[in-house]
């Protein structure tokens, strides 16, 4: 939600789908601001609605992946921005049927709409998942540090992959001193992590060229103001894994990955990288190093914490949507006794 990746989506995805913006004034302050696209919906082929999106488009290949949404509010004035908001698009935009709130946090955004949800309109939890993230602050300096954080198996596993690489050379990370550095190293990811999906008989994100030239002016725009980082690591000509990270305040939010496959189970380059990217940033004083959402294995082994995201779907009362999760329900209901 910083200008940086705002701005790059508007110019990118956005404009020529007439964003509505949603400003919200104390006196003469400006203490809040909400961007919504709209579209016309179909779901299970016969429920439709006419909905706005917060901050994302998730169609047409303009889904950028949004994570930690919500509304844009000066500190101090969260609660009243979400109450005049929903307030807001409630009366004045009564053509639209739902609201979607994508990956907003559990534990404040998601309760902000519950508390101030309009009457005459109901709040549907669509997805939830877990945004997986490492306390940097927990973790001991060094490799070795972040090591010992880990279970005593897969840190047996991730030090003979190690020693495997140092075998090579010296195990280096680089982090892309400038713009031009970055693009290198984004280009480079990108066919790693390509090759990675092809392998799979599928296509990853690269595929996407609206994603990869949105991307390239996101770079473009935060590098200098030290919000975008991009990482190599390596030993000695031997490469390892790239990693294209976005930096907040502290707070590392790894978005994209790219590694050297091998068909040696005994080599870890994902983990490797991690590792040696973790005990970077928590050399450089960062705080949190974040793996975002996702029920990977590797998440869960290498983090010690996460945080929980949903997919709210603020909704008019509608008979057609009360069918709709009557029978979600009891679809729901059938798959679990089936499953057991």
């Amino acid at each position: 939600m910083s200008w940086n990746w705002i701005s790059a989506w508007l110019e990118n995805i956005a404009f020529d789908l007439q964003p509505l913006v949603v400003r919200v004034w104390s006196g003469p302050t400006l203490v809040g601001a909400g961007l919504f696209v709209s579209k016309d919906i179909c779901r299970h082929r016969i429920i439709r609605a006419r909905a706005m999106f917060l901050n994302e488009y998730p169609f047409d290949d303009r889904n950028m992946v949004i994570e930690y949404n919500g509304l844009l509010a000066a500190r101090g004035h969260e609660e009243p921005v979400y109450r005049e908001v929903l307030r807001h698009v409630f009366r004045n935009y009564k053509e639209f049927e739902e609201f979607h709130y994508g990956a907003i946090e559990y534990t404040e955004c998601f309760q902000y709409l519950q508390k101030f949800r309009p009457n005459g309109m109901g709040c549907v939890i669509a997805e939830t998942a877990s945004a997986w993230n490492i306390d940097l602050e927990s973790v001991a300096p060094g490799v070795s540090g972040v090591l010992s954080g880990l279970s005593r198996n897969r840190r047996v596993q991730i030090k003979r992959s190690i020693r495997f690489y140092e075998s090579i050379g010296p195990i280096n990370i680089d982090e892309a001193r400038n713009s031009d550095e970055a693009m290198l190293f984004f280009k480079r990811l990108g066919e790693l992590h390509t090759q990675r999906w092809e392998r799979k008989g599928l296509q990853g994100v690269f595929a996407n060229p609206l994603w990869v030239s949105f991307h390239h002016d996101l770079i473009r725009r935060g590098f200098g103001s030290g919000q975008i980082q991009l990482l190599k690591v390596y030993s000695d000509n031997c490469e390892i894994g790239y990693l294209y990270n976005f930096v907040w305040r502290g707070h590392v939010y790894v978005f994209q990955t790219g590694f050297v496959q091998s068909d040696d189970k005994r080599l870890m380059p994902g983990y490797v990288t991690h590792v040696y990217a973790v005990a970077h940033n928590r050399e450089m004083g960062r705080s949190i190093y974040d793996l975002m959402h996702g029920e990977d294995l590797y998440k869960r082994i290498l983090c010690n914490q996460n945080t929980r995201l949903v997919w709210a779907v603020m909704q008019r009362r509608r008979f057609k949507f009360s069918v709709e999760r009557m029978a979600t329900g009891v679809v729901r209901s059938l798959r679990k006794v089936i499953s057991h």
